[in-house]
């Protein structure tokens, strides 16, 4: 099975830059193109302006806090933009601070009350990922191997039966770095997030490094065979691009040498580059 692709980007990324990774990654047959929501500023703002410049790709948002926006309030802002509901995948997050789960609950529900729009949440643990089959439409997984892919898809499945529901789309976020001056950047993102006390458990839980749960890749080949590597457990596989500088060409290169219109190339079956 190969899970559909899509493309991903910082939030706080140059709004330059992430129109032309937008338009790219339609124009490279990605499903999917997502932004994370940065601590300051409106990612669903910058989802309408990319919006009006493709036409069929979804736009997702991975995640809006719940401890700073209400349900009230994003629902609002969601139809003061006009965003298109039909391509929009709404993530939120519980945000930081006690009652995580309970809030997480409340807030989708909800949710599901003020609007018409696919919503997804971005789980670690065994209980978010419970939660997540149980009341979600779309799961976005983040910094793990394919195997604790496999194990996490499990715990979401689980949830999904126990509701006695249909289990939601499970996809991933898989972070990707494709040229040597990219791995600085790489390294400070992994160090940044191995500092956050809820990851720096989750990457204990997988008994690795969060260097490990990327894709360092020396050119096209190794970076479509990482990829490979979630296709049969995912159904859906999110490049987030991690390039120098995030500048257009650099993110533009690495978008193309994660196509998935090239991960069955002849290069990549005869073993050339």
């Amino acid at each position: 099975m190969d899970a559909s692709r899509g493309f991903g980007l910082a939030g706080e990324t140059a709004r330059e830059s992430i129109l032309a990774a937008a338009t790219g990654a339609e124009r490279s047959g990605y499903h999917s193109f997502w932004l994370s929501q940065p601590p300051e500023g409106s990612t669903l703002e910058v989802l309408q302006e990319v919006s009006g410049i493709t036409a069929s790709i979804l736009l997702g948002v991975g995640a809006i806090p719940l401890t700073s926006r209400t349900a009230e309030d994003i629902s609002r802002e969601v139809s003061d933009l006009g965003l298109p509901r039909d391509r929009l995948r709404l993530g939120i997050g519980s945000g930081t601070g006690i009652g995580s789960l309970d809030r997480l609950r409340t807030g989708i529900v909800r949710l599901r009350s003020l609007l018409d729009v696919e919503i997804v949440i971005a789980p670690l643990g065994p209980q978010m990922c419970a939660l997540a089959g149980e009341l979600v439409d779309t799961v976005l997984l983040n910094w793990l191997t394919p195997a604790h892919a496999k194990t996490s898809a499990s715990w979401i499945r689980a949830g999904a039966d126990n509701a006695r529901r249909e289990a939601p789309s499970i996809a991933s976020y898989v972070r990707c770095a494709i040229s040597d001056d990219a791995l600085p950047r790489l390294a400070a993102e992994c160090a940044r997030y191995g500092s956050f006390p809820h990851y720096a458990a989750h990457f204990r839980r997988q008994g690795v490094y969060p260097i490990e749960t990327t894709i360092r890749a020396r050119d096209e080949k190794e970076l479509q065979e990482g990829l490979g590597r979630y296709d049969d457990i995912l159904d859906h596989v999110v490049v987030r691009a991690i390039t120098p500088n995030d500048a257009p060409s650099e993110i533009l290169a690495l978008l193309e040498a994660a196509s998935p219109r090239r991960r069955h190339s002849p290069a990549h079956r005869s073993g050339t580059t």
